[in-house]
């Protein structure tokens, strides 16, 4: 039995794939007799989905193409039967921040400053149940929990504005602390909040390194080493389902005062008048969709 299959055969592994993958449109890497890695969204047309452990194990093998590795988008959508639900703007219920850190496994400390500045960041405005860290492979991303945004603030913001706003906003308040925490490497903070942009899944292998994406809170981040991410020993904690609502309400109003929403236009930063499923529509348009 390969490590791949082994791992994914894990009832843990499975369990916390799918809970997390719930509601969102999941994409996967497989790896064809040739070797190669082949990148699938949708399975007999539809768009790919994780709704249980039995789902999860009818991908392990597709086509002859086996699994290896899985991602799952920051939106989370109220449903997903066709194509058109995963560009239908008002079916997003919840959309998750998220700050990729991409970095080189070998410089595993430097990323883990830069991810530690952010943390503090959100600490210092009030953002600490719903904060959870992934790390990725050679990197990690900073995860704000979607449920952490009130129904009051989602009835009046989009869920995408929202989290593309926050990202955005963080991102300059820290930008010359985290220019300078780069000097020396190579390490890059993006924002990539956009309508169908997926995130590495937890406890996903990598496409490539046979390592382990693993969960850590806040609190136990200065401790993270990289045996933490080895397949047959991971370290990984399961309370990313912790949140607090309402708790970074706070953070995305000043953060939507001062970036606005997701711009679709790529030097175009604020959003006031076009409201954003119109703009997505005539994204849609320009792209032959």
């Amino acid at each position: 039995m390969t490590i791949t299959h082994q791992h994914y055969c894990r009832p843990d592994v499975q369990k916390e794939i799918s809970e997390f993958c719930r509601d969102r449109w999941v994409a996967a890497h497989y790896i064809d007799p040739s070797n190669r890695l082949v990148f699938r969204r949708y399975v007999h047309g539809k768009p790919m989905t994780i709704r249980s452990p039995e789902t999860l194990e009818t991908l392990l093998e597709l086509e002859g193409y086996y699994l290896r590795s899985i991602y799952a988008t920051s939106n989370v959508y109220e449903t997903l039967g066709d194509v058109e639900d995963v560009y239908d703007l008002s079916n997003i219920r919840f959309c998750t921040p998220v700050w990729d850190i991409d970095g080189e496994l070998s410089r595993w400390r430097e990323t883990i400053s830069i991810a530690r500045e952010i943390v503090s960041f959100l600490e210092e405005r009030g953002v600490e149940k719903s904060t959870y860290i992934k790390w990725s492979g050679n990197g990690c991303h900073v995860h704000i929990h979607e449920r952490a945004f009130s129904g009051n603030l989602l009835k009046r913001l989009h869920p995408l504005d929202i989290a593309y706003a926050v990202v955005e906003y963080v991102n300059s308040k820290l930008s010359p602390k985290l220019a300078t925490l780069r000097l020396r490497g190579k390490t890059v903070v993006e924002n990539k909040i956009d309508p169908t942009r997926v995130f590495t899944c937890p406890l996903s292998l990598h496409r490539r390194l046979d390592v382990v994406c693993v969960c850590i809170k806040p609190d136990r981040l200065d401790d993270f080493s990289p045996e933490w991410i080895q397949p047959l020993t991971f370290r990984h904690d399961p309370s990313w389902r912790e949140s607090l609502e309402g708790e970074a309400d706070g953070l995305a109003e000043d953060a939507y005062r001062t970036v606005g929403g997701y711009p679709l236009q790529p030097r175009r930063r604020r959003r006031r008048r076009i409201p954003l499923d119109e703009q997505i529509r005539r994204w849609l348009q320009r792209c032959g969709q």
